[in-house]
């Protein structure tokens, strides 16, 4: 069993493990709290980051570094590859078949962003809006998801909001309504609000993908619309 420094400690590793061996075994961080292994080279002191879930051969003697992944900043209305649209498909259906029965769903040909029309609204937002229980809620979908969630969500900007809720915004996430972006612009035209709502770092575990239907196993569209549900009856808490 070859032995590696891993982060300056001797350890012995299987002759082949991938990324989440090597961060498990240093002690420090877990594998599922968005950290990534490095190779560290001998010549220059740089390193090669290895992939989530990537397989390896150990060479003994080996140099490892575990660092805590960066974060990225989220771009929106880029065009998708094939594999997210499939997964923000399947995830989008998954959600409408069990929790939006009944009501119509549109979803972006790009995967860019989706409309349920029927979001009930809770309580709160009932009592403050007589005679509106379901009403047309909009996420967009960042051009890193999964890897990155939604950042809010959006509702008719014709609602009245409950004397103890805010976060409330005539503009999209970082300036998103902007008039530089046409197609957000028009979405902001479309009497679109945005409610507030952030996902702290290192909340946010997707599954790791060796096929698509793999998302189920990790934070997913499902968690996205539970917390809207949780931000809005209980606004207090954001």
């Amino acid at each position: 069993m070859p032995q590696v420094f891993i982060n300056g400690k001797l350890v012995n590793m299987p002759n082949s493990v991938d990324s989440s061996a090597i961060i498990n075994a240093s002690g420090r961080r877990n594998a599922n709290t968005g950290t990534r292994a490095v190779i560290v080279e001998k010549q220059n002191g740089g390193g090669k980051r290895l992939k989530p879930g990537e397989s390896f051969a150990v060479k003994g003697g080996e140099k490892f570094s575990t660092v805590p992944d960066r974060v990225k900043a989220a771009t929106y209305f880029g065009e998708k590859q094939q594999w997210q649209k499939q997964l923000i498909a399947e995830q989008v259906a998954n959600v409408s078949e069990k929790f939006f029965k009944n009501s119509s769903v549109e979803l972006d040909d790009n995967c860019n962003w989706v409309v349920f029309d029927k979001f009930k609204l809770p309580n709160d937002w009932q009592q403050a809006n007589p005679g509106k229980v379901f009403v047309r809620m909009m996420l967009i979908f960042p051009d890193q998801y999964p890897e990155l969630p939604t950042n809010g969500f959006y509702l008719p900007s014709s609602l009245s909001v409950p004397a103890n809720a805010s976060h409330f915004y005539n503009r999209g996430y970082g300036g998103a309504f902007g008039e530089e972006d046409d197609e957000m612009q028009a979405m902001a035209d479309n009497n679109w609000k945005w409610y507030c709502t952030h996902i702290k770092p290192g909340c946010w575990q997707p599954a790791r993908l060796k096929q698509v239907s793999d998302w189920r196993y990790g934070d997913n569209l499902w968690d996205i619309i539970k917390l809207c549900i949780d931000v809005l009856t209980y606004p207090l808490d954001d």
